[in-house]
């Protein structure tokens, strides 16, 4: 009867313990987390070590389940009982890096093995959550104690050898690969790593020997023919190389990476039209990976003079590559187009791609929300490859000054685009050409809204000010013109375009000459063949009413290249009328009006002289 009486008390409990567990879980990775007291050990009472045996025991079931917050509840539950409990500061680590709570991990990891160093998977697991926060230098240090500690834990050599290849420690990966060798002999993995860490040494001819071995335990496998091909064209040794090649299409000639290879070895032997020839056959190779294609566009992509020179064919590597659609491949098509001088197909088709994607109710989810869209995964690669044919197309219109169709695509660009403040840029310039300077001080002061606090952005930010420091020129505003400036030069105060413009407009207004004759003279230290920054220094002698030093400087401003800028032609005829030379400046301001160049007083100072 007593026995059952235990055991009913028992129910009750463990039922008060579930409940209690369902009413406090969902805020248990937000609390303070649980260290370890100083000193040595200390015993705990009977009850309080049942208590952690079953939240241990608990936590640990959550875990499995993948319920993080419950199992985080627990185990502190199981800490609090006894907190010298070493394993349960291990499983609350690995509860916190399963909710990405990295730097949490960590701390409750050394808990752990600070309580018990000897424990080789606590070291182990210090070791990979230093390794998943970056802190390569930690990592390699508790991986290297973990492999002292039991060298045949076979996890710890394959995490060390990532830590050494990214510090570029090839010297100590092949100490550690023959010291893998020692404990669990050559396999595949070892082998490849083997010749991987050789070549990055320089140590060309050992890995060869590495592959051989592998060819030699796997004489049907083609990659492993192919990898000795690619060293063989390494080291020069152009005839081995195609001996291999001829050995790997011996066992397949239709594989794509037999095909690849081949093509490769035509480019390496400066064989263009066999090489291209393959590229023909790489492509049409059903098996082939889109990837693939992708890659060998993007490398084509670096040598136009080559994509010129062989363009049918490369017009039909993209034919091929097209045949699936993608916005990856798309954008690298566009970009070719361009890149062969077809500007008008390469816009419209952006403009059929950028149609296409404000439709696409997945693509369009992931640009705005990012990460936290549930298509972020299948969709990632694709919204950079939009968003990078949305600049491409953008960059396009720029460079052919089409503004009134740029501030209406920037108007677009803002329902489909995250950053709103490079569309409202956009807009601002669009407007500020068109003369709508009201238009363009609102899309800039948008912009400066919208923009994140993001201060290493100096690159935007420069323009976004210099910008408005422009507009507000132009709208008589000269205060807010100058607090701009000088907001740009507090952002790098070297950069010549943004002293030159400055300058410029001080002289426009004819004021703070002498500010402007400093910056003016900084802009051509730094650019001293700039003829428009010729051209500002001369202006600004020209208002300080020094003519024959602003003669001097305009006429090397028109020996290079300010001759054709009716502006400049323009600004000299102003100086030598100044001079007393009337003939020669009327035939600068005719010269002006020859290049359909005009300003408001242009005609009358003409008539005048005449």
């Amino acid at each position: 009867m007593n026995s059952l009486k235990n055991i009913s008390c028992s129910k009750r409990s463990r039922a008060f313990f579930l409940f209690f567990l369902a009413a406090t879980t969902s805020v248990a990775l937000g609390a303070k987390l649980p260290t370890p007291p100083e000193g040595k050990r200390k015993a705990v009472s009977e009850r309080r070590r049942m208590e952690q045996i079953y939240f241990f025991g608990e936590g640990k079931k959550r875990l499995f389940y993948g319920d993080t917050d419950g199992a985080a509840y627990c185990l502190g539950r199981a800490i609090k009982s006894d907190p010298y409990c070493d394993a349960c500061y291990y499983e609350l680590a690995n509860a916190y890096a399963l909710a990405s709570q990295l730097p949490e991990a960590i701390q409750l990891a050394r808990s752990a093995y600070k309580l018990d160093s000897a424990n080789v998977w606590y070291t182990l697991r210090l070791a990979q959550l230093y390794a998943s926060n970056g802190s390569s230098l930690e990592a390699q240090q508790f991986f290297e104690t973990a492999i002292a500690q039991a060298p045949r834990i076979m996890d710890a050599y394959y995490g060390l050898l990532a830590i050494y290849d990214s510090r570029n420690l090839y010297d100590k990966a092949v100490q550690l690969l023959m010291q893998y060798r020692q404990n669990f002999g050559a396999d595949e993995v070892n082998i490849l790593s083997m010749q991987n860490f050789l070549f990055k040494q320089g140590k060309v001819n050992e890995a060869i020997a590495e592959v051989k071995q592998l060819i030699d335990q796997h004489p049907f496998e083609q990659q492993y023919l192919l990898l000795l091909a690619e060293l063989y064209g390494a080291t020069k040794d152009n005839a081995l190389a195609f001996e291999a090649i001829l050995q790997a299409k011996d066992i397949d000639s239709t594989s794509y990476e037999f095909q690849a290879s081949l093509s490769e070895y035509y480019r390496q032997t400066s064989n263009f039209d066999s090489y291209f020839r393959c590229l023909l056959q790489l492509f049409s190779n059903e098996q082939t990976p889109a990837l693939r294609k992708q890659q060998v566009l993007i490398f084509l992509q670096q040598f136009p003079a080559i994509e010129r020179d062989y363009m049918p064919i490369v017009d039909s590597l993209y034919a091929l590559a097209r045949a699936a659609y993608s916005y990856r491949q798309e954008e690298l098509y566009a970009a070719y187009l361009v890149q062969t001088g077809r500007t008008d197909y390469a816009l419209s088709m952006l403009k059929l791609m950028i149609l296409r994607g404000k439709n696409d109710e997945y693509l369009r989810d992931v640009i705005l929300n990012g990460q936290q869209s549930r298509f972020f995964s299948a969709y990632a690669g694709e919204s950079l490859a939009l968003y990078g044919a949305w600049q491409l197309y953008i960059d396009l219109l720029l460079f052919r000054q089409e503004w009134e169709l740029l501030e209406h695509e920037a108007d677009s660009y803002l329902k489909l685009m995250p950053d709103k403040y490079k569309a409202f840029y956009i807009k601002g310039l669009s407007c500020f050409q068109q003369k709508n300077y009201d238009g363009a001080l609102n899309a800039f002061l948008q912009a400066q809204k919208q923009h994140p606090a993001t201060p290493t952005d100096t690159a935007f930010l420069l323009r976004l000010y210099s910008s408005l420091g422009d507009v507000y020129f132009y709208l008589k505003d000269y205060a807010k013109s100058d607090k701009y400036f000088d907001r740009a030069l507090l952002l790098d105060a070297g950069s010549s375009s943004i002293m030159n413009n400055y300058a410029y407009y001080l002289s426009l207004s004819n004021r703070k000459l002498k500010k402007a004759l400093k910056m003016s003279k900084a802009a051509i230290s730094a650019e001293p063949e700039n003829p428009v920054y010729l051209d500002t220094y001369a202006w600004i002698l020209y208002c300080m009413g020094k003519y024959d030093d602003s003669k001097q400087i305009f006429r090397q401003a028109l020996v290079k290249g300010g001759d054709k800028e009716p502006v400049m032609l323009e600004h000299y005829g102003d100086v030598l009328y100044k001079l007393k030379e009337y003939s020669n400046a009327l035939i600068y301001w005719q010269r002006v009006v020859e290049k359909g160049g005009s300003s408001p007083e242009l005609q009358e100072k003409i008539n005048k002289v005449k």
